[in-house]
């Protein structure tokens, strides 16, 4: 006996050549009860709206915005874009960086005697040049990068030593992120109390963060150094603190006191020019010192 396909899937012939000679009207028919049954899908994977999908979601968003309120959704939205800063500028701008962009950074940031200009260049559209174009403008990817190898670095050089620790990683991480808040916070504060009034872009949230975390390229660049050379060790440091300091000195002093909208600086009164310089000294030189010493 022949097997026959037929068999295992029909059952017997009979079924199959009744299958076969099935009215038109019934296959159409069993075709829209089987399309029914599955749902109709995109080619992605993703389902296709229904009309009751589309007015479910249009009665929701129409429900939210009467008992919320229009002006409050409004209000809501330019309270966080103020306390971002990202007004006229989204986060992207921070991240837009160049090769040579983070080499010409990394050579301010510890050797800062060597640039002549610390201005930042304006564009047509009352903002600044992106970091790829401006070398003076601050960014994010060096921050984020820098604390990630700062952690990693921090970590490889436990094991080296044989006290490597899985826990250590979340402690450092833990510890690092409670530092680095803390300074954001007294660098926000100071200056939100001496120069409150001014719509300097140095004065917004972002930047301000790209300011304080460019303090992990020198901390990591002194790991480099041998705690077994300890005088050697401790130079470094000092030195690579120092130039830090210098650097967000100058960087924030020369872009403070600036008007995004007229690209002029503002005239400000001896007192309050001078209690910022030295706000700024005390913050930079005296209070990063410790600081980066804390953590490395």
């Amino acid at each position: 006996m022949s097997y026959n396909p037929y068999y295992s899937e029909f059952g017997s012939e009979n079924n199959v050549a009744a299958g076969r000679h099935k009215h038109p009207q019934q296959e159409v028919a069993g075709a829209a009860h089987t399309t029914a049954q599955q749902p109709q899908t995109q080619p992605n994977g993703s389902f296709f709206p229904t009309a009751s999908t589309n007015m479910a979601f249009q009665f929701g968003q129409t429900a939210f915005n009467q008992f919320v309120g229009q002006e409050n959704i409004s209000h809501l939205h330019e309270t966080v874009s103020k306390a971002t800063g990202a007004t006229n500028s989204s986060i992207s701008h921070y991240f837009q960086v160049s090769n040579s962009y983070v080499f010409h950074k990394l050579k301010i940031i510890t050797v800062p005697f060597l640039q002549k200009n610390w201005q930042r260049i304006p564009d047509s559209s009352n903002s600044f040049q992106p970091p790829r174009v401006d070398v003076n403008s601050p960014d994010l990817y060096i921050p984020v990068m820098g604390l990630v190898t700062y952690i990693l670095a921090w970590n490889l050089g436990q094991g080296l030593n044989g006290s490597f620790d899985p826990e250590n990683l979340y402690f450092k991480l833990s510890s690092t992120l409670a530092f680095f808040f803390l300074d954001l916070i007294i660098l926000r504060l100071g200056l939100y109390l001496l120069v409150s009034n001014t719509t300097s872009p140095v004065t917004s949230l972002v930047e301000l963060t790209c300011y304080v975390g460019y303090k992990f390229v020198p901390l990591i660049f002194s790991m480099f150094f041998p705690a077994s050379f300890v005088w050697l060790n401790r130079l470094a440091k000092l030195s690579l603190f120092g130039a830090f300091g210098v650097f967000l000195l100058r960087s924030i002093k020369f872009n403070l006191f600036v008007d995004m909208g007229n690209n002029t600086d503002f005239s400000f009164k001896k007192g309050t020019v001078k209690k910022v310089n030295y706000f700024l000294f005390f913050y930079g030189f005296f209070w990063q010192s410790v600081l980066m010493w804390l953590m490395g």
